[in-house]
């Protein structure tokens, strides 16, 4: 992986970690500038009340198309797990 895709990648990282979503499945490669998202997405641990984990995982999505040096994001390998 070039050191720009990894740079890529890093502030991809920092965006998904504002998000309260469990992501500690959540895989995160970046290919000349194309991050692409893969694992398990969950709703917050402890979490009680109504969480739309569709709504929010959405959010993260925007999140991380708004990094720096991110050109597109690709979630087809994510499983939501609501």
């Amino acid at each position: 992986m070039p050191v720009e895709d990894k740079l890529i990648a890093m502030h991809a990282r920092h965006a998904i970690a504002k998000t309260p979503l469990d992501i500690s499945e959540l895989s995160i490669n970046c290919y000349r500038g194309c991050v692409e998202l893969s694992g398990v997405i969950k709703r917050p641990r402890n979490f009680q009340g109504n969480f739309n984990v569709r709504k929010e995982f959405d959010n993260l999505k925007m999140l991380v198309r708004t990094a720096h040096g991110v050109k597109d994001v690709i979630a087809e390998r994510v499983q939501v797990m609501e």
